[in-house]
């Protein structure tokens, strides 16, 4: 059992330092890009969104847990546990949030060019930056019920891992269970929603101009080729990865919540599987992205080592 604990500990530690640094390295090259003039695509702005809140998310809720789990001994205040507990629902809720705006966009942009989407199309960009401000705000109000159920575990507490986070405890009798359940339930059920409707989309959009491709009989044109395509394909890559990982953390909570007797390792299970996400999303972006490969940075440092 001590053998499993300290796999998953250098998992965790992995985990955290591999996705601090893929989205410190993103956010960074994004920040470049726009200090020095460079050509900003709109979703870009998703993008930067997008990595901060796995930023915060790695942050607040994989360091804490992995302290608790590796050392077994973390001592926070009651305000320390607000917080904490609080940042880690927000950053939960904006990659969900704008995972979805991500979907949704990328379907909007490789759709037909019939007039109703036209317009569409060229109305979207100029929506994305209210959309990303709407989010967070949408986010730092959504979960203003969690610090008053949260408080720090204390020596005289009986610490029940069912009961507690190894390092705050949340006292669910504050809150009202059931409608705390039911409506983050319709929360992550609607943008869950929208990302399957814009993701089913895209791969209907692709696989209907793969068949036209064929039937014109080209050798000269590639369908994958194109920096659209090229951009869809990644982006439902990153909606299957999140999906996936969402469906595998939720069950691990409901297995975990059913049975009594779970050995200690199985309860971070969920903090593994729901950090995943965070960390994997930066390193497709950059192994696909050609702009942010292209970034004007690594165009500067070949040129220095050129000169020598």
């Amino acid at each position: 059992m001590q053998s499993k604990e300290d796999i998953l500990c250098i998992l965790y530690l992995l985990q955290i330092i591999i996705g601090v640094f893929g989205n410190a390295l993103l956010l960074f090259l994004n920040g470049f890009n726009l200090v020095t003039g460079q050509r900003i695509r709109p979703i870009d702005a998703i993008f930067i969104n997008l990595f901060i809140s796995h930023v915060v998310m790695i942050l607040f809720r994989g360091v804490p847990a992995a302290i608790q789990f590796c050392i077994h001994k973390i001592f926070l205040s009651d305000t320390e546990c607000k917080i904490i507990v609080y940042l880690q629902r927000v950053s939960r809720g904006l990659s969900l949030c704008n995972t979805c705006l991500l979907s949704v966009f990328q379907a909007i942009t490789i759709s037909s060019n019939s007039p109703k989407w036209v317009v569409l199309k060229a109305k979207a960009p100029k929506y994305i930056i209210p959309s990303c401000v709407f989010i967070w705000v949408f986010n730092l109000l959504v979960d203003t019920f969690v610090p008053l159920s949260v408080t720090a575990v204390r020596n005289d507490t009986v610490n029940n891992l069912k009961n507690t986070l190894g390092y705050c405890s949340i006292d669910w009798c504050a809150v009202s269970i059931s409608k705390a359940l039911i409506w983050k339930t319709l929360y992550d059920a609607v943008f869950l929603a929208f990302m399957a409707i814009s993701s089913g989309y895209m791969v209907l959009v692709l696989f209907r101009h793969h068949w036209q491709i064929q039937y014109l009989h080209s050798t000269n044109v590639n369908p994958m080729a194109t920096p659209e395509t090229r951009a869809t394909k990644v982006i439902l890559l990153l909606t299957i990865i999140f999906v996936f990982f969402y469906s595998l953390s939720s069950i691990s909570v409901i297995v975990i919540a059913k049975y009594k007797h779970t050995s200690q390792w199985i309860m971070y299970l969920p903090i593994f599987f729901t950090l995943f996400y965070s960390t994997v999303s930066p390193f497709v972006l950059i192994s696909s992205d050609s702009q942010i490969l292209n970034c004007n940075i690594f165009k500067r440092i070949k040129n220095s080592h050129a000169h020598y």
